[in-house]
């Protein structure tokens, strides 16, 4: 079991920091793109997806098989953080680049940077939550 809990420590720390680089780098670079070119420019972006997807499928397979192996608390808790991210991904983040491969507007530009918030906070915390466990294994 605890090369599940490597498994899911490592994707999740992967997308943490790629949430952070996100939230602070490459959404905010969105305001640069002119307005009548954001369309094509985030029909292009769609890419990245083939990256966040697969590890966050990783994520919640190894996550489901810690938390049926432990069902304690902090496992759960992990669980009920990164279904936060998935339902922000899928309420907020998912719909607007949809809008935003319609029309690159200043307001949904800022929504897109405001809501990913839920998810780099929940990514934050469950990667210092994880590493947690992790000490926990190898102290005791």
């Amino acid at each position: 079991m605890k090369i599940i809990l490597i498994i899911h420590l490592v994707a999740t720390i992967f997308m943490t920091g790629l949430c952070w680089f996100v939230q602070i780098v490459h959404y905010p670079l969105f305001r640069a793109i002119e307005r009548n070119e954001f369309p094509s420019y985030e029909r292009k972006n769609v890419i990245t997806g083939f990256i966040t997807v697969p590890v966050m499928v990783i994520e919640l397979i190894t996550g489901l098989i810690l938390l049926y192996h432990f069902q304690d608390n902090l496992h759960l808790l992990n669980m009920v953080l990164l279904t936060f991210i998935w339902l922000s991904t899928f309420i907020f983040q998912v719909p607007i680049h949809l809008k935003l491969m319609q029309e690159g507007s200043p307001e949904l530009i800022t929504k897109v940077i405001k809501t990913n918030w839920i998810r780099t906070l929940n990514w934050t915390a469950r990667t210092l939550l994880l590493g947690y466990l992790i000490w926990t294994l190898i102290v005791f």
